[in-house]
Formats: structure tokens, sequence, C-alpha cells
């Protein structure tokens, strides 16, 4: 586990303007978190601290990548802080993760930072993701799970049309993360209170269609007959076939389930 004090060397070891926005998110967050934990025990105040720590070097590394590839600016990067609107996100993103030692949600909440600064201010892709810093603290490791699946299957397609044989081989290896996954209605009662999902249990879609328009047309129903298959056609079946997901369960979705693939997914017309 991530501490201050590796923390601070972390920022030195980056440098750049990534180096820099690490010492100053780590000086603001000490003040944030001694202010928000006034009155709690010390062990829970250092606890905090640590899980706090954490995922300012998830998020360290996050903006490392996107200052190398010149996604974001340095400027932007080093005056990043400087904006209220920002500032605000961070505190929440840092209060959220200084409350949980689940790495998942550190590392959720570090790519939906790190995404917000190379977003338009006032876009769509911004405002979803002060919704998301809220509801990644108010939903189990499972559900973010779940809404990963529900991404890949509703909106995540191959990058370009395959053969029969290459999309199975997709399909495989993009929903194989989810083989042992299980949800109840209380699941989707919950994520649709947090604002990421409608469940409209009177509609009902057919998940050969869904996978055939997701290849342009191409599928073969022997993709379904396999273990894996089999067992998405049975979660379909439970519940997913009514769901649709809001932009903060989209936002979530997706980012939970490159973390699952290791997968980098863009988004078009958010900004």
């Amino acid at each position: 586990m991530t501490d201050p004090l590796s923390l601070v060397a972390l920022g030195a070891a980056v440098g750049g303007a990534t180096g820099k926005f690490v010492e100053k998110a780590w000086d603001s967050g000490e003040k944030w978190i001694s202010s928000y934990f006034d009155d709690h025990l010390p062990k829970a105040v250092a606890q905090a601290q640590a899980n706090s720590a954490e995922f300012l070097g998830d998020l360290a590394q996050r903006i490392k990548r996107l200052e190398d590839q010149g996604s974001v600016s340095k400027q932007d990067i080093e005056t990043a802080q400087e904006h209220p609107d920002f500032s605000v996100a961070l505190q929440k993103a840092l209060l959220t993760a200084a409350q949980t030692d689940e790495k998942q949600k550190h590392q959720l909440l570090a790519r939906t930072l790190a995404e917000r600064l190379g977003a338009k201010p006032e876009g769509l892709r911004a405002m979803a993701s002060k919704l998301a810093l809220d509801a990644i603290g108010y939903m189990t490791p499972s559900q973010m799970k779940l809404l990963a699946l529900v991404a890949d299957l509703l909106y995540v397609n191959p990058s370009a049309p395959l053969t029969a044989l290459a999309y199975k081989q997709w399909f495989e290896g993009r929903f194989s993360p989810y083989a042992g996954i299980s949800f109840s209605n209380l699941d989707l009662l919950h994520l649709e209170s947090i604002s990421c999902l409608k469940h409209t249990p009177i509609i009902s879609r057919d998940l050969s269609a869904l996978l055939s328009q997701k290849n342009a047309g191409g599928f073969d129903a022997a993709m379904l007959e396999s273990p894996l298959g089999q067992h998405i056609q049975a979660l379909w079946g439970q519940g997913l076939q009514a769901v649709d997901l809001s932009s903060v369960g989209q936002l979530i979705g997706v980012y939970s389930s490159d973390l699952l693939t290791g997968g980098n997914t863009s988004f078009s017309g958010w900004d």
C-alpha cells in the first residue's frame, strides 16, 4: 500500500507537470482529510491517509501517461487545481478513496478524474464524471463489474467488422471476465437508485439480434452455445434484457470494463 512518504517520493520521481500535480494534490489532500475526519479515531485517520495516498499513486500514473502521450498539455495539468470545478472533483475523489481500501475503486476513481483533465470543462463527459465520482463510492465491486458487462453488451463493439470465427474469438476474450458474475434484482434497484441504469421490465430485447448488430450483421448463433455464451444468455434473461445505462452508468461501465480487459476505450461525441 502506498503511504504519504512514498507518495512524495513518487511525485519527485515522475517529475514534470505530473510530479507538481501530485505534490499539490497531497498538500491539499492532507488538509481535506484532517478536516473531514476531525474527531475520528487516530487509526481511522491514518487508514484514510493511506487509502488516499494509494489513490493518488494510481492517479499520478494515469496522468503521467496522458502527459507523455500529449493527450493533456503540461500547462493544463499544472493549473488544473486552480480551477474550482476540478478542485472540487479532486476533493470528492480523494475523500471517497479515503473511505475504502478497495483497490478497484481507487483505480476507477483515478481513471475518472484523469480523463476529466482532458474533457471539455462544460461537456457531457465532464458533467457525467462529476456524478460518477459520487456513484462509485456507493456501489460494490460486483456492481461495478455488472455495469461493465452491460456496457460491453450494449455499447462496446469490435473496432471493425470481423469474420464469424474472429468475432467468436473477440466475444470469448471480451466477456471471459464475466464467467463467474451473478446479480440480484436488488443490485439493479440499487444501481437505479444512484442513477446508473434504468430497469424497465416490460422491455425485452433479443440477445442474438444485439450481438449481430455489434458486428455489422455478422453473427454465428454457435457463439452462444459455449459455456460462456450460455452464462451470458442466462444473465440476459434474468433481467439485463430490460436494462439501459445512463450516461453515468456508461462511463463507469466502460471504465470498469477497461480495468478488467486492459483496454482503453475512447469516447466520441461526449465533449
